[in-house]
Parts: C-alpha cells; structure tokens; sequence
C-alpha cells in the first residue's frame, strides 16, 4: 500500500475544514466518486466534465481542475483497486445567510477509500422505495451534495434488500438510491429520462456511449444483436415494471450490476447486460 495521504484537503494532508464551510450549512457543493483499478483512475475525464458542468450550473467559481486531476491520479497510485472521493464546495462563507458574496474560496477534498468488500457475482434483489424525488429541472442531472432523500431511502430499505428503486412524484421511476437503472422490454432496451430530477451517473453515460457505438460497428463482441443495441432514453412510468424483463444497475462500483428480482418477481435474463459488460471491459482494455 502507498505511504501518501488518504486526505488531501485543498492540496494538503488533512481532516479538518472550516466551521463556516458553506457544505455543512448548506450542502453547497458537489462530489465525485472514481473508480479506480491499476493505480489509475477510470473515467477520469468524464468526471471531470461533469463536475466542471455542475460548477457551472452552481456557478460555483472553482477552476483547479489541473491540480485536482493531479490529486486524484496520486491517490490512486500504486492502489490494486480503490475509490477516490472527491468534494468541491463553495468553501468558507464569508458572511451569514444562504446567499454567498462571491468572496468564498472553494474548497476541495480528496480522500482515498478501500474497494469495498462486498461480493458482486450474483444478481441484486431490487425493491421500490416508497422515498420519493423532488423534481428541480436546475438540480436535475447533478451529483450535489444534498443527498437526504437518498439516506432516507437507504434507512428504509428492507432487509435482504440490495438496492431500491426511486420514484419522482409523479410515479416515474429515476434511477436507484445510487445508481442508475437500465430496463428491458418487449419493446428494446430503455433508461429514465432524468430531466427532472436524478443523477446523470458517469457509468450511465458510459454505457450510453458504448450502445451507440455498438451501432456504428460492423458486429459487437460477445455474440450482440446485429446492428447494436438500441437504447432509448425516456419517461418509465412505475406501471411499466410489471412488464420489464431485464433490468441493470450501474455506477462506477458496481460496473454494470445484472438484477435478478425486481419488487419480488424474477427476472428472467440478463443478455444486454452481459453484452454492455463486454463492450465497457473491451474498450476499457485499449485505453
């Protein structure tokens, strides 16, 4: 294992922020969890695209990108397998009040965590959480740290349990507590449209980009359909789970995580997300 720091706090080893950070008062700020394997971070460009887009939206004035990247990749040296955390807040608040001056210095974290121990080679047993998602159009997409709905459905998830599946208001499903989810019908392959609300997962965006570039292949490893995979991104209305027949998870842990019981019923297969798997692993090989 590496002697450098598990933490870096704005470059430097630590584990202590400010009492006014505005992330404890207010969750303002945004974080990243990378994957990483072979003492290097996986994906690391799209999680920096996606933080760089929520900053924006935020119009949290953070610009070290160079030196986060440096930060993360040196965390995840020398490392089998681990998880790098990232957090990116407004920083200290410079007066009291939501309302920040525009005087704060952002603050970042960088913390390196064990791979998780937990085992992977079986399906998940999926549930519905009845926690359900307010929709913001203006939050929607972001991996903010307000996360109070995402702990409420972990503190009611039932026993035997892996992951839930969440709800907006308007009964259409989003993604899981943490993940994304992917369906399989009658009708093709599909996953939420998150324009209300939800996280847009950098695993979903990966396996977003290896379905179209399925498409654009003269054949896909692993015995795929001829011509790609179709996926369509759209509403799912919580009515449809009665009749999907494959169902996936994914977020940077858990890759693309097959379900095997969705709200009590069986799922019979798991063809496209064996498919995915190949196509990721594949292209994740060459780069």
């Amino acid at each position: 294992m590496s002697a450098i720091a598990v933490t870096l706090i704005n470059g430097r080893p630590g584990d202590q922020v400010s009492t006014r950070e505005r992330a404890l008062h207010y969750g303002d700020g945004l974080f990243e969890t990378i994957s990483c394997r072979g003492g290097r971070p996986r994906w690391l460009a799209l999680h920096l695209q996606r933080l760089r887009r929520g900053c924006g939206r935020l119009q949290l004035p953070f610009d070290d990108y160079e030196e986060l990247a440096g930060e993360i990749t040196q965390l995840a040296a020398w490392q089998p397998c681990c998880i790098v955390k990232v957090i990116v807040s407004r920083g200290p608040a410079t007066r009291r009040g939501y309302a920040p001056d525009g005087t704060e210095r952002p603050t970042r974290i960088v913390t390196r965590h064990e791979w998780p121990r937990d085992a992977h080679e079986t399906g998940l047993h999926v549930g519905v959480s009845a926690v359900r998602l307010g929709a913001n159009a203006l939050l929607a997409g972001l991996k903010h740290l307000n996360r109070l709905e995402q702990v409420l459905a972990q503190l009611q998830r039932p026993a035997g349990i892996e992951e839930v599946l969440m709800l907006s208001g308007a009964q259409q499903v989003i993604g899981g507590s943490m993940s994304n989810v992917f369906f399989a019908d009658a009708g093709g392959l599909f996953t939420p449209d998150l324009r209300d609300c939800g996280v847009e997962g950098v695993m979903r965006r990966v396996v977003l980009e290896a379905a179209a570039a399925s498409r654009g292949a003269a054949s896909v490893p692993g015995g795929a359909l001829a011509g790609g995979l179709a996926l369509t991104v759209r509403p799912v209305a919580a009515a449809e789970l009665a009749g999907v027949r494959e169902a996936f998870m994914t977020n940077v842990r858990w890759g693309v995580r097959s379900v095997a019981m969705l709200d009590g019923r069986a799922l019979p297969g798991d063809d496209y997300a064996r498919q995915l798997r190949r196509l990721i692993e594949d292209d994740d090989a060459g780069t």
